[in-house]
């Protein structure tokens, strides 16, 4: 490539597109003269004359990318052998000790020649990828050519001819392309060295960097005199809005004055008027640099301080805490700035689409226009000066936050005395603030700690006191449900006592309680409904832990009695959660309520013609013998019924049963003791029989088979009865 795009074979190439152009224009010329004009489609060799323009176009780029690669080529070289100089260590027009000044600059060269060495790798990629590009589409007219050529005919002699010059210029645009990727490269190997340079000019400054009072009064007077400046500009302005307003004014009278106001005077008021914001703008922006020239200031200072060693590690720390926020608001500032940015850009484009298309019909609308656009151009103006000094204040708040976070590490000591100062403040961090009152996150978790611990001790308490009120006579249901009520009440006082001590008044619950029963009771009706129904359990105490009851059939006892369930263990030693509603919303038998004493019965039928004195007798001695039954009331028998397969009795008595294992062992008993009783008086027990009585027209014929047959006796027997 370098031997097509030097200038002498740049130069030929040049002259003979040039010779070619000539000729094309005049056989143009000779042809329009010829064919009178009277065609409108272009000919072949009008588009021969702008393939050849084209062509020399492109040479003359191709030129001067020829230049820039030399230029570069130059510039490359002297920034080799500037780094090759400063392998010495030494800075050239500079000698140790550096100023902080031009450390500063230093390190902004170091960041603006990173942005250099990105931008120049986004080219590199956009070049290489214009270079293909333009490959392919030579490829794409060799083709083109090659086909024409393969089916040419003297009719097509000129589509050859074209074709072959959009091949030439489809070369010529290859040969551009990648001599703008070799300057993009060349470009990128700049942005290197010159990264490079300024990195290395920034360690060899490294520690030898003075801070003397002298720089920093001398940045304090630059600061100084730009305030002056400002404060100047921001008086002039004043004059000028004050103008302008007086004009807008005016005119707007005179628009409201004239009846049917032309475009003219509407354009008038409004160009008036952005004008008049751009002066009202461009001022508050000025006003607003003003404001930040004390904070830069102070922080030039504070930078001196910590440079020096004078400041102390709290103040820093505080520093550090401010600028962030200083930071903070700056780039809040400046995402400001750019949505007014785009906001103008895009007032910018209408109004130029108000002047296109005006297009010289009305000289003064499009007057007013202009004015307008020309406003418009300039509160884009001052709102990029404005984004330039925001970034400008940032990088000096950004120095100091780097001076601070800098600094040799910290000592063993130091580093305790941080961490418990950021423990401090993490503690005394303000979460809310209820009636004057500071609710923190030391006293939120000291409320937590003491609810835990409370609850804690709550349950050993009140399990404690469960254990001994039964040694000092209390009985066993009474004391459980004292133990219940007293673990909620002090769980109850201690959370009380926990808001007390976060300084939560209770009167916020006067709002939170309606929220809380609205809430509560539609999603958590169920449980409220339980834990209240347990509660009048435990005072009205219907049930007690230990009592035999019957819920829905299911015969248990009371086991424990808890805020939302009461558990009861049946005879299978199975537990039944019943919820705490069901003990008063439904019937609930409690078979042991006043005392342990229940009356049971045994139900048993005798065989008909039984002696029935008898059986009454046996049957209440059978319960009377019987252990666990008791004396008074003595046992009751009772005839009940002639039933289908025996005489009914039920014998009742009264027995002393705490749960349903003892209940079912004495019953067993009492019928054991009435099976043996009966067998000894030789009393059936009647078990289900049936009559079968037979009805026929004639008699039976009835077999009898025996081991040996039946006899000839049995057989007329048998038919003899039948």
């Amino acid at each position: 490539m370098a031997a097509e795009t030097s200038s002498a074979v740049l130069e030929n190439k040049q002259e003979e597109v040039a010779a070619e152009l000539r000729v094309a224009m005049l056989q143009e010329k000779q042809e329009a003269e010829s064919s009178g004009n009277d065609n409108d489609q272009p000919s072949a060799d009008s588009s021969r004359v702008d393939l050849l323009k084209q062509i020399d176009v492109v040479i003359a780029q191709q030129q001067s990318a020829t230049s820039s690669n030399e230029d570069h080529d130059a510039q490359v070289a002297s920034l080799k052998q500037l780094l090759t100089r400063l392998a010495d260590g030494k800075i050239e027009d500079r000698t140790p000790p550096y100023s902080i000044v031009y450390q500063d600059g230093l390190k902004e060269s170091v960041r603006n020649a990173n942005t250099r060495l990105l931008s120049a790798e986004s080219s590199v990629v956009s070049a290489r990828d214009a270079a293909e590009t333009a490959k392919l589409e030579l490829d794409d007219r060799a083709k083109t050519l090659r086909q024409r050529k393969e089916t040419s005919t003297p009719a097509t002699e000129s589509e050859i001819q074209i074709a072959e010059l959009e091949q030439k210029l489809a070369e010529e645009m290859l040969v551009l392309r990648r001599q703008e990727l070799s300057i993009a490269e060349a470009n990128q190997s700049i942005a290197k060295l010159q990264l490079e340079i300024e990195e290395k000019k920034l360690v060899i400054v490294g520690d030898h960097i003075v801070f003397t009072r002298e720089m920093l009064e001398q940045k304090l007077d630059d600061f100084d005199l730009r305030e002056i400046e400002l404060k100047q500009q921001v008086a002039r302005l004043k004059n000028e809005l004050h103008f302008a307003e007086r004009r807008w004014m005016a005119a707007r009278q005179e628009t409201d004055s004239t009846p049917n106001a032309g475009p003219e005077l509407t354009e008038r008021v409004d160009s008036l008027k952005v004008a008049q914001m751009t002066l009202q703008n461009h001022s508050s922006l000025i006003n607003q640099q003003l404001q930040r020239i004390p904070i830069l200031k102070k922080a030039w200072e504070r930078r001196f301080l910590v440079v020096t060693n004078q400041a102390e590690r709290k103040e820093r720390q505080a520093w550090v805490e401010e600028t962030e926020q200083q930071i903070e608001q700056i780039e809040r500032d400046r995402r400001a700035r750019q949505f007014k940015l785009d906001e103008l850009r895009v007032n910018q484009s209408n109004v130029e689409a108000k002047i296109d298309a005006i297009n010289g019909s009305n000289p003064a609308v499009r007057r007013w226009l202009e004015s307008k656009r020309d406003s418009l151009a300039k509160q884009v103006e001052v709102y990029n000066s404005s984004v330039i000094s925001l970034d400008n204040a940032e990088r000096t708040l950004q120095r100091l936050k780097n001076q601070i976070d800098g600094e040799p590490g910290r000592s063993v000591s130091e580093i305790i005395e941080d961490t418990w100062d950021q423990t401090q403040r993490v503690w005394n961090y303000e979460l809310a603030n209820i009636e004057d009152t500071s609710l923190t996150v030391g006293k939120v978790c000291s409320s937590v700690l003491l609810l835990f611990i409370g609850f804690m001790l709550a349950r050993w308490f009140s399990a404690l006191l469960g254990r001994r009120l039964p040694k000092w006579g209390v009985e066993e249901a009474a004391a459980h449900a004292i133990e219940s009520l007293t673990f909620y009440a002090l769980l109850i006082t201690l959370g009380l006592t926990a808001l007390r001590y976060a300084n939560v008044p209770l009167t916020v619950f006067t709002f939170l309680g309606g929220a809380v029963a609205i809430g509560v009771g539609f999603g958590s009706q169920n449980i409220l409904n339980n834990f209240i129904s347990g509660l009048i359990l435990l005072a009205e105490r219907p049930i007690k832990v230990g009592d035999l009851v019957s819920v829905d059939g299911t015969l248990g006892n009371v086991t424990t009695i808890g805020a939302r369930s009461t558990q009861i263990r049946t005879g299978e030693n199975q537990d039944i959660i019943v919820p705490n509603s069901k003990f008063l919303e439904n019937n609930v038998t409690n078979l042991t309520r006043r005392d342990d004493r229940l009356r049971t019965s045994v139900t048993i039928g005798v065989a008909y013609g039984s002696n029935l004195d008898s059986v009454l007798r046996l049957l209440a001695r059978a319960a009377s013998e019987q252990s666990g039954v008791l004396e008074r009331p003595k046992p009751m028998v009772w005839f009940n019924d002639f039933g289908d397969n025996a005489l009914v009795f039920q014998v009742h008595f009264w027995i002393q049963a705490k749960n349903v294992t003892q209940m079912r062992m004495i019953e067993t008993g009492v019928r054991l003791k009435i099976d043996s009783m009966f067998r000894e008086a030789e009393i059936v027990i009647a078990f289900p029989q049936r009559d079968l009585h037979i009805q026929a027209s004639r008699p039976i014929d009835l077999r009898l088979i025996g081991s040996n047959g039946p006899s000839q006796h049995d057989l007329d027997s048998i038919g003899d009865a039948a």
